[in-house]
């Protein structure tokens, strides 16, 4: 039990994130049967509030402590690391227990506000006390992973998501028969017991754990406190631009939330219609996300492997940490893509039963790329100090993002899928954007052919290759069959194209726990990989 190494750490991050997307997307996949498409639209309307009030709640502290405790572990002052980490969880209990209260007296507010639906009032005041215990559970998570050890974020958050999906169903099917809003508050039930027992989790690893992880670090004799209004504004100055990044992204999400129903309905769209269509929109973007579960355990890993080299003066693993993490990001990304675009109507036939997603899908199947290098990008530079650029490229993309709703989503051919072109385009300037920020700093990260070249070509051969299987399986197959079969043997292709390109190496492999070294030999021996 030591620090893991930077990919090894994202690796694990990565594994449960895995783990809890696909036990979401069970959840996902059942709950538009449960409390149907109308649930799902108010869903999706509380949905960007939930996530606003949960980024107040932990006001950008994860970064900042994982930062500074990354920089002062390198330093070999364990004392202020400590302090760090005391400071921490006094901000958090602070902050949470704010948005809890105002979330609870002010839910009618936020419900009439926000939403325009007074359905959503009891819904909003179940999740405050969701946010206080996730802004407890932030103050933890800071500190294992400014250590750069992952696997008490991992563990908690697969916990966590396994006693939000089970209880969330159990509720919402017990309470079904009395209304749609009653069986969604259920959910927000779900949310709450669920950040509860994570933050329980790192509670117990902090205290059987810590004594092992701070005895490793090489004591400095330099290991004096720090003031504590001196650290309280350090951790400020890094936390709130991090605070404006997060509160950005639900408020481009509230693009949606607050500019679909009036343009839809500008358009001539009846109200169900605004409320289907804002679940189908719903619907996609949950699975046009998923396979970003790499590129946030790589954000999350880099801050403080970048915080550490930067610390030391090692420019050169700054670059090349860079570089390994946005060749990881183009390697899952480019195939999610292609994939996600070409099998975009089966999939929302089979995980839905609503074939009306699949036109979102296809138009957001681009965020899979543009989404995991603005998150890598984003990492980057926060380990760098660089906080307030994320800033200023969110937010222009926010300007984007509601310029283009209001135009586009009014179109009467159009509707929601003008959403979904909106998202796409600014997910793509802000990508851009951060990048070249990137590259001015540390200079060329990533080679073309290897690390674009190749990973391009070989998921447009495997996606197309895909694609044309899966319609020739499905004259004989169940559909479900068929998209499994086909979607799992063109991965497959797609890996093996990259390790005989050289695009993937033995190294790579080495990162991943239990089946990565043994993979990496095996493949070797066969003449397959490159060391």
């Amino acid at each position: 039990m030591t620090k893991e190494s930077f990919l090894r750490g994202a690796v694990i991050l990565a594994a449960a994130s895995t783990l809890s997307r696909l036990v979401g997307i069970a959840y996902i996949i059942v709950l538009p049967r449960l409390i149907s498409d109308q649930g799902m639209g108010l869903f999706q309307l509380v949905k960007p509030l939930h996530y606003l009030a949960a980024v107040l709640a932990i006001g950008g502290m994860p970064v900042a402590v994982s930062k500074l405790i990354a920089e002062k572990a390198a330093q070999g002052r364990v004392q202020g690391l400590k302090q760090v980490f005391r400071s921490a969880v006094t901000i958090m209990s602070c902050t949470g227990l704010g948005v809890a209260l105002s979330l609870i007296l002010g839910a009618r507010f936020f419900a009439a506000a926000f939403a325009r639906d007074l359905t959503l009032q009891p819904i909003i005041a179940i999740l405050g006390p969701a946010c206080f215990f996730l802004a407890l559970s932030a103050a933890w998570r800071g500190f294992f992973q400014g250590l750069q050890y992952m696997t008490p974020t991992a563990v908690s958050q697969v916990v966590d998501q396994l006693v939000r999906v089970s209880v969330s169903l159990y509720l919402g099917l017990r309470l079904r028969p009395r209304g749609i809003e009653f069986a969604v508050s259920g959910l927000a039930w779900g949310s709450v017991l669920g950040e509860f027992v994570g933050w329980l989790v790192l509670v117990a690893y902090y205290l059987g754990r810590k004594r092992a992880l701070l005895d490793k670090i090489k004591k400095s004799s330099a290991d004096t406190p720090e003031h504590p209004w001196d650290l309280f504004r350090n951790l400020f100055s890094l936390a709130v631009p991090v605070v404006v990044v997060t509160i950005l992204w639900p408020i481009m999400q509230l693009a949606d939330s607050v500019l679909i129903p009036v343009r839809m309905e500008f358009a001539g769209y009846s109200p169900d219609a605004v409320r289907q269509g804002l679940g189908h929109l719903g619907m996609a973007l949950a699975i046009s996300q998923l396979p970003n579960i790499i590129t946030v355990a790589l954000s999350t890993s880099l801050i403080p492997a970048v915080s550490e080299a930067w610390a030391l003066g090692n420019k050169k693993m700054v670059r090349r940490r860079a570089g390994k993490a946005l060749r990881i990001v183009l390697i899952f990304g480019l195939p999610a893509f292609t994939f996600l675009y070409f099998l975009a109507q089966p999939l929302a036939l089979v995980l839905f039963g609503y074939p009306q997603v699949g036109a979102p899908l296809r138009i957001l199947a681009a965020g899979s790329v543009t989404l995991g290098l603005i998150q890598a990008a984003t990492g980057i530079l926060q380990g760098l100090g660089k906080m307030n650029i994320p800033v200023r490229n969110l937010f222009l993309g926010v300007v984007l993002k509601f310029s283009l709703n209001y135009i586009l989503v009014a179109h009467p051919a159009w509707g929601v899928l003008g959403a979904a072109w909106s998202t796409v385009a600014a997910w793509t300037v802000v990508a851009l954007l951060n990048l070249a920020a990137v590259w001015r700093r540390i200079g060329l990260m990533l080679p073309l052919s290897k690390g674009v070249l190749k990973p391009l070509f070989s998921a447009f051969a495997t996606a197309i290759f895909s694609y044309y299987l899966q319609d020739t399986l499905a004259r004989w197959w169940p559909l479900a069959a068929a998209a499994f079969f086909s979607g799992a043997l063109g991965l497959s292709l797609y890996f093996l194209l990259l390790v005989m390109g050289g695009s993937l190496q033995k190294k790579d492999l080495d990162s991943i726990p239990l089946v990565g070294p043994c993979l990496g030999s095996f493949l070797q021996t066969w003449g397959f990989l490159h060391s």
